[in-house]
């Protein structure tokens, strides 16, 4: 069997939430949670935390995981792809098709330990020869085609003739899915080139459905108090076995 390699980046930046990675959320820094998670759920060969933060890769460091040194700049800018990240990585620690798979997983606190579980049993179900992602569900009457911008000050439709011509009945629109990518399971040749992953995904992916309890962008101060809150009511809820 193959090592399984868990791979956790953080960078030190937030444009939105400053230290947003090691913000305190519901008593801990942020990033505490996935590793506990990804700890607990006793899968992983070797965790390796990436960053370019003395800040982050202090609080890796307590859970005696992998911080291979700190990253370079031009690998944790705003811009900055983080595929090139992965291949940096590999290239670094030796990890290859032939040796290993691995586990890309994201600072998201929601991540359980049993849904780390949960996707890497649908990656072995397919004998480890798809792309498997985190997914969910999205409902139709939030569409693309009712997507706009705002141009000079009004509105302008991605697609206005799309638009036009949409049926809007509720209760008749399908759900469609969405790919989330806060887990994602691979070769390390399908991690590293975001071109090729989005390629093999395609053409060869599949998934594991993430609740709303289980999805939640933490992009900005009200996403991180919303968030906050439904993360510390569902750890209580679960203590206390109400949930």
């Amino acid at each position: 069997m193959k090592n399984k390699i868990c791979l956790i980046c953080c960078r030190g930046g937030s444009q939105t939430i400053k230290d947003k990675n090691i913000k305190i959320f519901s008593g801990k820094p942020l990033l505490y949670w996935i590793l506990k998670e990804a700890v607990n759920s006793k899968l992983f060969d070797q965790i390796i935390l990436s960053t370019d933060s003395k800040k982050i890769a202090k609080v890796g460091k307590k859970f005696k995981i992998l911080v291979p040194g700190l990253r370079p700049k031009y690998l944790a800018k705003n811009n900055s792809d983080q595929f090139e990240t992965h291949k940096y990585i590999f290239k670094k620690l030796k990890i290859s098709d032939k040796n290993s798979i691995v586990c890309i997983l994201n600072n998201n606190p929601f991540i359980s330990a049993n849904l780390i579980k949960k996707s890497f049993d649908v990656y072995k179900k397919y004998k480890f020869k798809r792309i498997i992602c985190d997914y969910a569900k999205v409902d139709g009457d939030y569409i693309a085609n009712k997507q706009f911008i705002f141009k000079n000050k009004k509105i302008n439709f991605l697609n206005k003739e799309k638009f036009i011509n949409l049926k809007l009945n509720r209760q008749k629109l399908k759900s469609f899915y969405t790919y989330i990518f806060n887990i994602r399971w691979g070769k390390p040749t399908e991690l590293q080139n975001y071109k090729l992953f989005k390629k093999k995904l395609s053409y060869n992916g599949y998934g594991i459905e993430l609740s709303k309890l289980e999805n939640f962008d933490i992009d900005d101060q009200y996403d991180w108090e919303i968030s906050s809150t439904v993360f510390k009511y569902l750890k209580n809820a679960r203590q206390n076995k109400f949930f």
